[in-house]
């Protein structure tokens, strides 16, 4: 082998004393710390590499790049590029402005322009030499700060860990280069900070290279901070940044994550086995809990929720359903714990205080006193107005933290059954205990934006306890918790008012809506009386679903008190009361069929409820949890060709639920049933699984006991309603994927109708055959799919199920 060149030797860099294997490599290095900028335009702009000039030039003086006259920015002047040359030029920002020219977000305060010009000289192209008032107060609240890093970057809400810096995306630059130009510790090398902190940054000139005393990084430094982030891009200034984090209640800043921190930190005896999220992880938790859960329960108010106010329990059970939203489940369980022991705490320290009154203690006292309660309330009852409204809000809060907990254990697992009875049975002792059975009509009252936010969101935490327990009615069949007749509450507002993230905002949708307060109970009572309740005014899309679950609670009640079929006039006296119900769903403007509807899930998911109300009105298939059993002797006989006694009678009202089932088939089908079985975790929320599981068990047995009637006597048996009710389920069929073997010559009637049985199960059991986020919906999946099995296997054929769209054909 030919010997190679001998290797020069390339002395240390003199300012870091970092080693490089070229002389060039080490006279760009060396820019770095000296701000040498040795390539000049004839406009005026300086640059440390030649091809950086080059570029500059390229972007900036071609004929056909966009052009802006290079004039200097004055105090009162703007930039001269506006906000639509901005985003024209968005896409090649970073490689006009070169990587030395990208700084932080604190330099564009420099400029009263809301963007500054590509071509013209601004702070982003030198290193300003004063701070602005904003950025003096923002460093000096973090005196512990490394040099180099970026104070108001890292405060940003939505500042995430440097995964990827977003100059990657120019491919003409090296990574050698990039970190080069970008060290991640760039500045480490210069000595230990000097202990003292003058009150602000002395005047230098770009020439001066004396040692810069304080705890503020040298102002010629600040360009060697860390790998830049999304957040670093010059389309935000530090105060449009903000004012964005405020409009998304999943941000969080660094100030408030220490303020979070602070607060589970001193608690964590109780947290011992939980690992606590990171800050990325806990916005991304409470994004998904935000985009995933909220919109079907919204009991906080969005525009004023704050991350770093709310109770350590209430945060954790939101990051926990959040977790699960973003498929997370084993996290999702983890933080399910901690909160559920973050509130098992204050229970115990609740009745420590209580047993310590009754024994003539004093709640204080350390025989009793935990060292997680909070030693205002163990050293003294509140006397103060302050003090009243904070143990009221401590208590709401925790009473939310107990509806999301119990919504995600009555919907996941079936171990978490018996915890989320348990803490149903703790949530209406607390909302009892908070007043739901009081009336709280506020038409008189002049109350403020926030006065009225906190007012209404007591009122949406009573109802939506009162709806968890109804849906736990429906899933388990069991008494709910709280009765119609306790809730005193009046009706929610629109959803338009509630959403408003102003005071002047509330005030215009206010004057829009002009909705009436309405008493929940006296509403309720309305339709049960056969009263139209649109008279007077509409009533908002949560209102109506609240009202379906008052109706749904009435047909359970009665249900158990006959113990049997239900007497004539009581059937047509509740259908009366849901079709005034429906006429209200359709004059409501929220109300929508669209399950990706912007309006808001809550029109959508009301109609679940309506469809369940009629099934569980005209007939005895089986509730949810009897579908889900693990009998398989049960569930043969709900599906079996021959018909249980008393369970299914033909009649005009069991024609009105299996419209209703028929309906509630047709929206996936419209959609698409692949499409739904794919994406109805993001959008469909748990009562419309059950609603499927419950009207498919229906609409097959019905069509099972239409085939034997047609065996028996032929198709003149069936009344004309019913001989379209078929021909409806055909039609929705044929629009699917499904196929099947051609009919068998001489095939009946009556087989010709099993046939449409066996593939009607086979699409709802598809409809639920993907990935959810809890697993009661993949229970009723796995129950679908086998009473499909069941009705294939009793058929004796073979039923092939022909995917369109992939051309396959699978058995």
């Amino acid at each position: 082998m030919a010997p190679g060149r001998p290797k020069l030797h390339i002395p240390p860099c003199t300012f870091c004393g970092k080693t490089f294997n070229r002389s060039h490599h080490l006279r760009r290095h060396e820019r770095i710390h000296t701000q040498e900028k040795p390539f000049q335009c004839h406009c005026g702009h300086a640059f440390a590499r030649q091809d950086l000039l080059r570029r500059h030039n390229r972007v900036s003086h071609s004929s056909t790049a966009l052009q802006s006259p290079p004039e200097k920015s004055s105090n009162t002047g703007s930039s001269s590029a506006g906000p639509d040359q901005f985003d024209s030029n968005n896409s090649s920002l970073a490689r006009t402005a070169g990587l030395e020219n990208v700084v932080s977000a604190s330099n564009l305060s420099a400029s009263t322009a809301p963007f500054p010009s590509i071509t013209t000289p601004t702070a982003w192209d030198e290193p300003s030499q004063t701070l602005p008032a904003f950025l003096q107060s923002s460093l000096e609240s973090f005196p512990e700060m490394e040099l180099g890093q970026d104070p108001i970057s890292d405060n940003f809400a939505f500042a995430f860990p440097n995964f990827v810096p977003s100059q990657f995306l120019n491919t003409e630059i090296s990574l050698s280069e990039l970190l080069e130009q970008f060290p991640a510790q760039g500045l480490e090398s210069q000595g230990p900070r000097p202990s003292s902190t003058p009150a602000g940054p002395p005047a230098a000139s770009p020439d001066d290279t004396t040692d810069y005393s304080g705890d503020l990084p040298d102002p010629k430094y600040r360009l060697q901070r860390r790998l830049p982030t999304l957040d670093d891009q010059p389309h935000k200034s530090g105060l449009e940044a903000q004012l964005d984090a405020a409009g998304c209640p999943w941000a969080i800043s660094a100030v408030a994550y220490k303020v979070i921190m602070d607060k589970l930190t001193a608690r964590r005896t109780t947290l011992s086995e939980l690992l606590l999220p990171s800050r990325c992880a806990l916005v991304r938790y409470l994004e998904g809990y935000f985009r995933g859960f909220h919109d079907h329960l919204p009991f906080l108010h969005v525009p004023t929720f704050r991350a770093e106010t709310v109770e350590p329990e209430l945060l954790l059970a939101m990051a926990a359903v959040g977790a699960l939203h973003r498929f997370e489940h084993h996290k999702g369980h983890q933080l399910y714990v901690a909160a559920r022991s973050l509130i098992d705490q204050n229970t115990q320290d609740h009745r420590r205080r209580l047993i310590s009154q009754l024994v003539g203690r004093s709640p204080g006292s350390a025989a009793y006193a935990s060292p997680f309660s909070n030693s205002r309330h163990n050293s003294r009852n509140p006397t103060s107005a302050d003090e009243l409204a904070e143990d009221n809000t401590t208590e709401l809060q925790r009473a939310q933290a107990l509806i999301i907990l119990t919504a995600m254990s009555s919907w996941g697992e079936e171990v978490l059954a018996q915890d989320s009875l348990a803490m149903s049975s703790q949530l209406a002792v607390l909302v009892r205990k908070m007043g739901i059975q009081e009336t709280d009509n506020c038409a008189d009252a002049e109350l403020s934006w926030p006065a009225w936010v906190a007012h209404q969101q007591r009122r949406r935490t009573f109802l939506i306890a009162y709806i968890v327990f109804n849906l736990q009615s429906i899933i388990f069949n069991i008494p709910p918790q709280i009765l119609t007749s306790e809730v005193a509450v009046c009706l929610p507002s629109c959803e338009s008012e509630w959403r408003a993230s102003s005071p002047a905002a509330w005030e215009r949708h206010r004057a829009v809506s002009r909705l009436h307060e309405r008493a929940f109970t006296s509403t309720l009572n309305d339709l049960l009386n056969g009263n139209d309740i649109t008279n007077d005014s509409l009533i908002s899309p949560f209102s109506n679903y609240i009202l379906i679950h008052g109706l749904v609670q009435r047909i359970y009640f009665e249900r158990q008190a006959a113990g049997g079929s239900l007497r004539a006039p009581l059937i047509e006296s509740l259908e009366s009361a849901l079709k005034h119900w429906q006429a209200s769903w359709e004059s409501t403007w929220d109300s929508s069929l669209d399950p990706y509807s912007p309006k808001g899930p809550l029109g959508f998911n009301a109609t679940a409820l309506l469809r369940l109300a009629y099934i569980r009105l005209n007939c005895r298939t089986g509730h949810c949890h009897e579908l889900l059993s693990s009998d398989t002797t049960r569930l043969k006989s709900l599906i079996s060709s021959t018909p249980p006694p008393n369970h299914i009678s033909r009649s005009p009202s069991l024609d009105r639920a299996i419209l209703q089932c028929i309906h509630a088939l047709s929206i996936p089908v419209r959609v698409g049933i692949p499409y739904v079985a794919r994406t109805q975790t993001l959008d469909w929320s748990v009562q419309h699984s059950i609603c499927h599981l419950e009207c498919a068990v229906l609409l097959i047995r019905w069509m099972q006991i239409l085939s034997i009637a047609v065996a028996a006597s032929g198709m003149g048996s069936l009344r004309e309603d019913e001989r379209k009710l078929l021909r409806m389920v055909e039609f929705l069929i044929q629009e699917t994927h499904f196929v099947e073997e051609d009919a068998k010559e001489g095939e009946s009637e009556a087989e010709k109708i099993q046939r449409l049985a066996r593939m009607t199960a086979q699409v709802w059991a598809e409809i639920s055959s993907g990935i959810h986020v809890f697993d009661l919906v993949r229970r009723i999946g796995d129950a679908l799919g086998g009473f499909a099995d069941m009705l294939t296997r009793e058929g004796g054929s073979e039923t092939y199920c022909l995917s369109s769209s992939a051309g396959s054909v699978s058995r």
